[in-house]
């Protein structure tokens, strides 16, 4: 059985709630991978003009919108435009590394996320809070973070290391390359790139 495989069966024994803790645990853990995986100075290293900012830079910006959900869960309102803009987060991947624990921690012992309880989120542009949930955060946390994994991972490459071949791709999409098999991808591959 697959990674992937393996992930969905044991997914689908747990509550969606769950699995959506699980599944931005272990986007943070892949994040902790890659970081590691990286010479120090790469982490800092610009690659302009292809990538306008850093591999750290874009770490920085994930990790602080997980800072934003867990330090305001508290209070009820999400705004991920009021993160810290922690720029030791962007230079130095030790710190980053020991902020990932403790993300992967308070994401640990949260539970049950969809119990009664209301919750807003506001930005900069909207002129009024607009109801949410802690499931709809978490999911955009998620979206979030495979967006900016995707350019990491990309950046990653370009430095010649070689990340995960899943990383900073969306878990639908892993589940539906599982689901096609390896032949069958191939082919998708070869007749998207043939048009």
């Amino acid at each position: 059985m697959s990674i992937v495989s393996e992930k969905s069966h044991r997914r689908s024994e747990k509550s969606p709630d769950q699995q959506l803790i699980d599944s931005n645990i272990q986007g943070l853990e892949e994040g902790a991978e890659l970081i590691r995986l990286l010479q120090k100075d790469q982490y800092t290293q610009g690659f302009k003009p292809a990538f306008q900012s850093t591999i750290g830079a874009h770490f920085r910006h994930v990790l602080e919108h997980y800072r934003c959900f867990s330090t305001q869960i508290v209070g009820g309102t999400f705004c991920y435009d009021k993160r810290e803009r922690d720029q030791l987060l962007e230079c130095d991947s030790g710190y980053a590394l020991r902020t990932i624990d403790e993300l992967i921690e308070s994401l640990s012992v949260l539970a049950n996320p969809n119990v009664g309880v209301e919750f807003f989120i506001e930005d900069e542009q909207a002129s009024r809070q607009i109801q949410t949930n802690l499931n709809r955060e978490l999911l955009f946390l998620q979206s979030h973070t495979v967006h900016h994994y995707a350019i990491i991972g990309a950046m990653t490459r370009a430095f010649g290391n070689q990340p995960d071949e899943d990383f900073g791709v969306a878990i639908a999409t892993r589940v539906h390359n599982e689901s096609c098999g390896d032949q069958a991808l191939a082919a998708i591959k070869e007749s998207a790139c043939a048009q």
